[in-house]
This record gives C-alpha cells, structure tokens and sequence, in this order.
C-alpha cells in the first residue's frame, strides 16, 4: 500500500502554538477528539477515539519542535 501525506494549511500567530496543537495530547484533544490519550513523545502511541464509530492508533515518530510531526498508523479499522 502506498504511503498516505497529509499537508494541513494552518493560521495561527505562533509556530509554537500549531506545534502544541499537534505534538500534545492535551493540543490533539482540543481540536480533533476530545477523547484522545497516550504517550505522545516519539516511540509513545496516542489513541485517538470517536464513541461509537471506535477510532484509531498512531504511533509518533517524529517530532521536530516548530517543523514536523510525523506518525504511523499502528492500528484501527480494516481499510
């Protein structure tokens, strides 16, 4: 299966505060599910869920402050 990018266009006043929003769980949580937790330092996995529709893992790995944010899909629905 080919690899899958996403590039996502962002305003914001601050790199410092798109970096959070997509480098803690605590930023993930605010904008894309309320229900999402786990280690989101590189090598940790964050669980992302959506109630009854169940949801996904991403592995994390990469983080470079201000740059990227790179992850894996480790596990969720059959395609």
């Amino acid at each position: 299966m080919p690899d899958i990018l996403h590039r996502v266009g962002i305003k914001s006043s601050s790199v410092a505060t798109v970096y959070d929003a997509l480098a803690t769980i605590k930023g993930l949580s605010g904008w894309w599910t309320s229900d999402t937790t786990g280690n989101s330092k590189p090598d940790g996995v964050i669980a992302f869920r959506f109630g009854p529709a169940g949801g996904f893992d991403m592995k994390v790995l990469d983080l470079v402050p201000g740059k990227r944010v790179s992850w894996l899909v480790v596990d969720g629905p059959a395609e």
